[in-house]
């Protein structure tokens, strides 16, 4: 039971990293001009480590990996320093297909509405089924870190992005997510 509370407590700290902070209007956000949109990741300590996703970029390029090593340290406010979000993909090898430009750039225009969604308070849903994360990413260019929107989280704790944008992300990552796994059978 201490190690369910343990995790519990890591997947939340990890969730007010990436959802905690409040965003200023007078930041000069540069969505369609930043490389990294967004990401899907799945991490669970339960019988053993797993650790896994993707990650799309502006190309459309969908990236996947499996137990990367040094991955994702945001800061106290969940911000992800701009060269070391970008650097991440080169540990990935693996490009597991490219989106069409199109359904990419309809779909980067909800990032900023989905931003300001109201977030959820966590929902114990689950025990030992890890977390999966749906996140986009909108680059401050006067900072230049990456600020992690957290559209929907599932697994033990549930959390939700209340915003029809984030919504609507969701549900297009997820088919994302469904086609990727569906490679890999």
């Amino acid at each position: 039971m201490n190690l369910f509370k343990i995790l519990t407590g890591i997947l939340f700290f990890l969730t007010l990293c990436s959802t905690g902070k409040e965003k200023s209007n007078n930041i000069n956000y540069d969505v369609m001009n930043q490389k990294i949109l967004f990401q899907y990741e799945f991490v669970n300590y339960a019988w053993g480590y797993q650790h896994k996703g993707w990650i799309i970029d502006s190309t459309g390029n969908v990236y996947c990996y499996d137990l990367p090593k040094n991955w994702h340290q945001y800061d106290s406010l969940g911000l992800i320093n701009i060269s070391y979000l970008e650097s991440l993909i080169l540990q990935i090898d693996s490009v597991c297909f490219t989106i069409d430009k199109i359904e990419l750039y309809s779909n980067t225009a909800l990032i900023e509405k989905a931003s300001k969604g109201e977030i959820s308070e966590p929902k114990q849903e689950m025990f030992d089924a890890g977390a999966n994360f749906y996140t986009a990413y909108i680059l401050n260019s006067v900072t230049n870190k990456y600020e992690s929107v957290l559209l929907k989280q599932t697994g033990d704790v549930q959390i939700e992005n209340k915003s029809d944008e984030a919504k609507e992300l969701y549900k297009w990552l997820d088919a994302i997510n469904h086609k990727i796994r569906n490679l890999n059978k």
